[in-house]
C-alpha cells in the first residue's frame, strides 16, 4: 500500500513553497507510516503528528495519538496537538479539522471544513491551493 501511495499521491500545489517558507507541523488523522514516505519522496523533513499503525503477528494494530475525548467536541481530536503558546495558523479541509480549526488564531479552509465553518459563523480565509496560503502569509 505504501508503494502505491508513493507512486500515486500528489501533494497539493504550493505545498513545497509553504514548507520552505513556514516549516509547518503536519497534524493528521491519518497514519505516520503513510505520510512519512510521501514526505521523504518529496525531500521534506517536517514535524508530523499523526496516528501510528504497526504490524504484529496477530494482525495490524492502530495506536491513535489522542485517545481521550476533547473537552470541546467530545471526540478524540487534533486540538490537543496545537501548541499552547504562539500564534497558530491552521490549514484544513475536512471533518477532522472542525474542532481544531476553531482553536486557531487564523484559519485557511476549503471544501467540507469551509462549509462547516460557514454554518457555524466561524471566520476563515478560503484557499484553493497552498499558493493562496503562502501569498496570504507573506
Amino acid at each position: 500500500m505504501v508503494g502505491w501511495l508513493v507512486d500515486h499521491v500528489q501533494l497539493r500545489p504550493g505545498f513545497h513553497e509553504l514548507a520552505d517558507a513556514h516549516r509547518p507541523t503536519i497534524v493528521s488523522s491519518n497514519f505516520r507510516q503513510l505520510i512519512g514516505p510521501i514526505l521523504e519522496r518529496e525531500g521534506l523533513e517536517l514535524d508530523v503528528r499523526a496516528n501510528e499503525i504497526a504490524w504484529h503477528p496477530d494482525g495490524w494494530r492502530a495506536r491513535f495519538r489522542n485517545g481521550e475525548a476533547c473537552g470541546t467536541c467530545g471526540e478524540p481530536c487534533k486540538r490537543a496537538d496545537l501548541p499552547t503558546n504562539g500564534n497558530v495558523v491552521y490549514v484544513g479541509d475536512g471533518y477532522s479539522d472542525r474542532c481544531v480549526a476553531q482553536a486557531a488564531d487564523r484559519v485557511f479552509a476549503r471544501d467540507g471544513l469551509a462549509r462547516y465553518l460557514d454554518e457555524h459563523g466561524v471566520s476563515y480565509e478560503r484557499f484553493d491551493t497552498l499558493y493562496d496560503v503562502v501569498r496570504s502569509l507573506a
